[in-house]
């Protein structure tokens, strides 16, 4: 063993990054293979859920049919495994995938912009709040173009 002991602020820290990427990222409640679509069907938290075609799924092309009814999610849901073959697939890593091949290029475009659009920073939040109670952000200085 090497000696090396967690702080309590470490430990802090980390539960802290735990539960935001947990609010960020998509989780995986449940997995189940569907043999008579030949597709891995995948439960998110919130109850949404996807079916994707296995063929999709580089991992599982070559898993005999048998074994894929062993899928199973991991304890955070950020993944699914199946075991007895060491395979490992992100949920997020799964999603970013297979989104674009099932919605037109366009859409998945908007999602990311929106999404992109949305993120702040306390330094911007606090320079939003400061702003507003100024009246909000000060005007432009015009100036006119002398002819």
């Amino acid at each position: 063993m090497t000696g090396h002991r967690i702080t309590d602020a470490a430990y802090a820290a980390a539960l802290a990054a735990g539960r935001q990427q947990a609010e960020t990222e998509p989780r995986a409640q449940a997995v189940r293979y569907l043999a008579d679509r030949d597709a891995v069907e995948i439960v998110l938290a919130g109850n949404a859920g996807l079916v994707i075609p296995r063929q999709w799924i580089d991992a599982l092309r070559n898993v005999p049919v048998p074994a894929l009814t062993k899928l199973e999610v991991w304890p955070d849901g950020s993944a699914i495994a199946l075991e007895e073959h060491d395979i490992h697939i992100g949920v997020h890593g799964l999603l970013a995938r297979v989104l674009p091949a099932m919605l037109p290029p366009r859409v998945v475009a908007a999602i990311f912009a929106s999404r992109g659009g949305r993120a702040t920073s306390e330094a911007k939040r606090g320079s939003a709040q400061a702003n507003g109670r100024k009246g909000g952000r000060p005007r432009k200085a015009t100036t006119t173009a002398a002819a």
